[in-house]
């Protein structure tokens, strides 16, 4: 399940400064028409500070099946349209054992602490210099970068700890969507492809996790694709629905209520 948690690390649904009101979004992940994840995002602002979370867990039968879950966390401070990350964490849990990260950065940016617990037992241990040198970010913050933009478009210098890659999105145009019995949304959308490029750090030979996902989806004929639109007259386009082609049939995500 954790290449599950890796993909959903790169969904996130952003808002801007002036936000007076969290908005917190329901989101379903829907293969072969059963929802198998539950996705559900808070975003805060306040000021200049940013709090965002995503809390995800499987559901209906996988959930039985496959308990998990993972919990997504960044803070930080927005200042003249640039987004800084102050605290950034990702908890994954299988089987009632959880595994959690948790990074702190300076005011530039810059990586100063980085922090594993597992099995009770809590490691300082900060990755080597080339996966957070000249300000790598969380992918969460590079996201909010992104959607502060008048278009999806735009590539960002990211890391989790282990990895540092590009985060590139690119604008497909727009396009017209209508509400189903999965989705609440109906209206126009910017459709942006999603891709990640490896540039250091831990990479396994074989591909694993997203890295698996997308060449599955580049192979399939399309990146990982995820659709921008309005869900409040205050917030800047948020993800609306989410699309990726694998080996094993399309995986989709829609967005189900809105607070």
């Amino acid at each position: 399940m954790k290449h599950l948690f890796a993909l959903f690390i790169l969904l996130f649904f952003t808002v801007p400064a002036h936000a007076a009101e969290p908005l917190k979004v329901t989101y379903g992940l829907y293969a072969s028409g059963f929802n198998v994840v539950e996705v559900e995002g808070t975003y805060t602002i306040k000021d200049d500070k940013y709090d965002l979370s995503m809390d995800l867990k499987t559901a209906g039968l996988l959930g039985k099946m496959a308990p998990w879950s993972g919990l997504l966390k960044t803070s930080g401070v927005y200042k003249k349209a640039v987004s800084t990350p102050i605290k950034h964490s990702f908890a994954s849990t299988w089987r009632n054992e959880t595994e959690t990260k948790e990074f702190a950065f300076d005011a530039d940016g810059t990586l100063t602490a980085a922090t594993k617990e597992s099995n009770g037992k809590l490691e300082n241990k900060m990755p080597n210099k080339d996966v957070y040198e000249n300000g790598a970010i969380d992918t969460l913050t590079a996201m909010f970068r992104a959607m502060n933009q008048k278009s999806c478009a735009g590539k960002y210098d990211v890391m989790d700890g282990k990895r540092r890659f590009d985060m590139t999105f690119k604008s497909k145009g727009t396009a017209t969507m209508e509400k189903s019995r999965y989705s609440i949304f109906d209206g126009q959308a910017e459709k942006c492809e999603v891709e990640i490029i490896p540039t250091a750090g831990k990479w396994r030979d074989k591909k694993r996790g997203w890295m698996s996902i997308q060449d599955q989806a580049k192979n399939n004929g399309q990146l990982p694709t995820l659709w921008f639109a309005k869900l409040r007259d205050d917030f800047p386009p948020v993800p609306v629905r989410f699309l990726i082609k694998t080996n094993y049939g399309a995986m989709v995500m829609h967005v189900q209520s809105v607070q």
